[in-house]
């Protein structure tokens, strides 16, 4: 679609192996490498003011932005804080989305300081989230689901349990905004019917949401988020480490490609 690359027909079409985004393509080398090949339109220059760990959050947080954009004034949730649940209360935050009626969910204690920091007005346990929101909005409940609820739900997660939480805590006529990464689930869908809610998916970005992600980088200092850095050679480690993020106390993980001689 014109303008909206990450809602391109083509991407299993033409002269290139399938694949979803740059990096992510058998033809054109991976995002984990030492190089690939893009178009220069596919290219971002990043201002040299930025350092690199900086430079690492770009497009998580261009992913961030491209969700914010979506959510309207009002009471707002978001489930997750890792990497994109983080950048996403940032992105929120920075674009004036809410005024102070945020609440997130967060696992571990590090995510509840990063998750306050960057724009949430109430951080709690995500056992905890649905008598949070009860609270603020005075609903009641039906079974596990609320008479009222938050605006807008953004699951940063995507999983079973936190899809159809989002989907319980929703208010009626709100939508809930899917940024994590769901796969074949099963869920209770009567809320979404009888309530009138959206299901609304958020994938990736477009081209304008690159120029608010550099601002939002900068201006939070989001490098901070990068918690260990790793030479390709220990991909392994690096990858075991991103995996168990939450429980380790960390946030981003990055590959680190400065040194040549870790470059083989």
């Amino acid at each position: 679609l014109v303008g909206l690359p990450n809602l391109c027909e083509r991407t299993a079409f033409g002269h290139l192996e399938p694949g979803l985004q740059t990096g992510f393509c058998e033809s054109t080398g991976g995002g984990w490498g030492t190089e690939l090949v893009a178009h220069p339109s596919q290219l971002i220059d990043v201002p040299a003011d930025l350092t690199d760990e900086q430079a690492v959050l770009i497009e998580p947080a261009a992913c961030a932005v491209h969700a914010a954009q979506a959510v309207d004034d009002g009471e707002v949730v978001v489930l997750g804080a890792g990497t994109l649940g983080l950048l996403t209360i940032a992105a929120i935050d920075h674009l004036g989305r809410t005024q102070g009626r945020l609440i997130a969910t967060a696992r571990y204690p590090h995510q509840r300081k990063w998750a306050k920091a960057l724009g949430a007005d109430t951080v709690c346990e995500p056992a905890e989230v649905a008598r949070a929101v009860r609270s603020r909005t005075n609903s009641w409940v039906v079974g596990n689901r609320l008479t009222s609820g938050a605006d807008h739900v953004v699951d940063c997660v995507g999983s079973p349990d936190t899809l159809q939480q989002a989907l319980d805590i929703c208010a009626p006529g709100g939508v809930v905004h899917v940024v994590g990464m769901p796969g074949h689930t099963n869920l209770d869908l009567t809320g979404l019917w009888h309530r009138e809610l959206r299901l609304q998916g958020c994938y990736a970005y477009t081209p304008d949401d690159f120029a608010t992600a550099i601002d939002l980088v900068r201006e939070r200092d989001l490098g901070r988020l990068v918690s260990a850095t790793y030479p390709l050679g220990r991909y392994r480690d690096a990858i075991e480490h991103a995996a168990n993020a939450g429980s380790r106390g960390a946030v981003k993980i990055a590959f680190d490609l400065r040194n040549p001689k870790e470059r083989r």
